[in-house]
């Protein structure tokens, strides 16, 4: 399929010589003006996908002024090694720690200081992972996200206009390694009017889940469900 594009400046069409693929932004000769051009696309294409239907460990509520999401992280992420692993971690430096104050050894506090941080910091993911729940609120006028009831220092609280948001899509990534092999992820995100990309949710460990939301925003603030270039799943 061809597709021209057009300066959204001045009109003028735009030379492939200055449209960057990998980047997905081109440069005007006429006028030098630099933009993305995701949105021009979406606008030629159009798809019908099967309805995924509710997964386990996430709840959708849609009333008339409000559809609510909420993501049950206990319930929907694989838990198991990662519960396992700060137990044990923790459990090797518990007895060093007894040491120091029943003997008043400082030293030895020093000496496993970085083991310590790494153990506390397993232990408060830990706990996050098993209370958390993230919900995403979307209104006529905004799509917030919050996780409650504890706060994540990597994962923030965000609130994005409606009117700024050209589609929904979901994308998938490498979350960690297990012996050389790549364990995927995957994440919500919005593709704004003017080419950002902006993270909603990530941390989901199948398409289904991701799938799921995107649908369910996309069906609320009836949005026309387009492929998103770049885009691995749907």
């Amino acid at each position: 399929m061809q597709f021209q594009l057009e300066c959204p400046n001045c009109g003028a069409r735009i030379h492939s010589d200055d449209i960057n693929l990998s980047m997905l932004v081109a440069k005007c000769r006429q006028c030098h003006t630099v933009f993305g051009y995701d949105a021009m696309l979406l606008k030629k294409h159009t798809r019908q996908r099967p309805q995924v239907s509710m997964p386990k460990g996430i709840e959708a509520f849609s009333y008339l002024s409000e559809l609510d999401i909420d993501i049950n992280w206990y319930k929907t992420s694989n838990s198991g090694f990662i519960i396992f692993f700060t137990v044990f971690w923790n459990a090797v430096l518990l007895p060093f720690i007894i040491v120091a104050l029943t003997t008043d050894e400082w030293i030895i506090m020093l000496f496993i200081s970085i083991h310590l941080i790494i153990g506390l910091s397993f232990l408060y993911y830990t706990i996050a992972l098993l209370f958390n729940i993230t919900s995403v609120i979307a209104s006529r006028h905004h799509i917030r996200i919050v996780h409650k009831p504890i706060k994540m220092p990597f994962y923030p609280d965000r609130e994005v206009p409606v009117d700024t948001v050209e589609q929904v899509f979901v994308d998938q990534y490498v979350e960690s390694t297990t012996n050389n092999r790549p364990n995927y992820a995957y994440a919500v995100r919005i593709l704004t009017k003017d080419g950002q990309r902006l993270r909603l949710v990530k941390g989901l460990q199948t398409p289904e889940q991701a799938i799921f939301i995107e649908q369910e925003i996309e069906r609320f603030l009836k949005i026309e469900d387009r492929p998103v270039a770049g885009e691995v799943i749907g």
